[in-house]
């Protein structure tokens, strides 16, 4: 069959569906990229905010209305926590939960039995086609978090973490199919554990030491759970000076509401040992704008921590009421239209600090992964999640080359080719 996946939501997200694609392409299907050439869509869902909740029903019904006969298979969060929903949408064959997300391609094979390969064939572990620049891969699932604003606990169960020699040898194939940056993804890689009780700086260490890739790239710590011996690893270049650090908050009585187990002020001097080790380091977090009970002055320090705290990036997102929640039936709602100007004052912040961050790297020199050009200009990131633009560079696409930062421009910086 010709499949073609559709993914909204989270980097944990894509990563499985990356995954789900090789195993496609092993078990002899097509992966393509419109859903007008496809026999299948596989929709990976969302569910973290009311709007992407929207965005995944109107996705489910998108094949039905692309091409008669076209087969859709949903999955991922929403599909989760409205199961019934998703199978009741016009052009939905099959739905997969989250927690049977790892024998799709099973359930793909026995819903439809004329795509399955024949009885006993060897399925190789393929990569992605060409073209790709990195590569996801997720070591951990699930939170045993009960944050009073997430669902995700409700949608992808109990913290789990993958066998280390698994990750390992995911990496290695990776690496040698030519990705030039792997991203070790999941809920939060902080909690990672694995069976032998070995944490994410021995997964790291590991993959640092066996695998050879050419950069390496963490996602998702949970700003309680540093484990600071992972500040020695950024020793070796490989390692991507990039943390996500999840702040949600710049006030600690907003925290304790939210049920997050740190203050402001812990979650600052996190940030100041976090640059003295690591130079250059950037730093990239979540904001929540109008959670319940944010006074003015609540969200006055909320807002003046983004200010002074100078990421890299700021996902800032107005509170949105999920049922199965605490949040949802907590008193003291902040209004709608209160919630939406403080949204503007704190994406306004979010991008001054970014611009900041920008501006403080100009006339230094940068290694840039160049991915695929887009409209004739060439465009990647550095290690440390600077997006840079050069013309020069559009057909240098996998390639890790040196750059010269020489000029802001819109959404990250001009690099000259050294």
């Amino acid at each position: 069959m010709r499949v073609h996946f559709t993914n909204l939501g989270c980097k944990l997200n894509q990563a499985e569906v990356e995954r789900l694609a090789r195993e496609m392409l092993a078990a002899g299907h097509q992966v393509v990229e419109s859903l007008e050439e496809a026999d299948l869509h596989v929709l990976n869902t969302c569910t973290v905010t009311h709007q992407a909740a929207r965005d995944s029903r109107k996705a489910a019904g998108r094949g039905a209305r692309a091409r008669p006969g076209l087969r859709t298979v949903v999955t991922g969060c929403w599909a989760t926590e409205e199961p019934g929903e998703a199978a009741r949408i016009a052009g939905v064959d099959l739905v997969v939960p989250n927690a049977e997300k790892h024998l799709l391609v099973e359930k793909i094979h026995a819903a439809f039995p004329e795509a399955a390969p024949p009885a006993g064939t060897e399925l190789p572990y393929l990569p992605l086609p060409a073209g790709h620049t990195r590569a996801l891969v997720k070591i951990e699932d699930g939170c045993n978090m009960r944050c009073a604003f997430c669902i995700i606990p409700s949608t992808r169960g109990r913290q789990r973490s993958r066998p280390l020699e698994e990750v390992v040898a995911e990496t290695r194939s990776l690496t040698e199919a030519g990705f030039g940056e792997i991203v070790l993804t999941g809920v939060q890689i902080s909690a990672y554990r694995d069976a032998g009780g070995r944490g994410l700086f021995d997964l790291v260490r590991v993959v640092l030491r066996e695998t050879g890739m050419p950069r390496l790239r963490l996602t998702s710590i949970a700003p309680w759970d540093l484990d600071e011996r992972l500040l020695s690893l950024w020793e070796d270049p490989r390692l991507c000076r990039h943390l996500h650090l999840s702040l949600q908050s710049g006030s600690t009585a907003t925290l304790r509401r939210m049920r997050r187990p740190y203050t402001a002020e812990s979650y600052g001097r996190l940030l100041e040992r976090v640059r003295a080790t690591v130079p250059g380091v950037g730093i990239t977090t979540d904001v929540i704008a109008g959670f319940p009970g944010e006074t003015e002055a609540e969200f006055a320090d909320s807002l003046a921590f983004v200010e002074s705290a100078r990421f890299a990036k700021v996902h800032a997102f107005p509170f949105s009421p999920r049922e199965g929640t605490a949040a949802a039936s907590l008193p003291d709602q902040v209004p709608p239209e209160v919630r939406k100007e403080r949204m503007a004052r704190l994406l306004a912040a979010a991008e001054a600090g970014e611009v900041a961050f920008r501006r403080a790297h100009l006339g230094t020199r940068a290694t840039v992964l160049w991915e695929r050009p887009r409209g004739g200009m060439g465009h990647g990131l550095t290690d440390n999640y600077l997006r840079v633009f050069s013309a020069a560079a559009a057909g240098l696409s996998r390639q890790l080359i040196e750059v010269e930062l020489v000029a802001l421009t819109e959404g990250g910086v001009v690099g000259r080719l050294a």
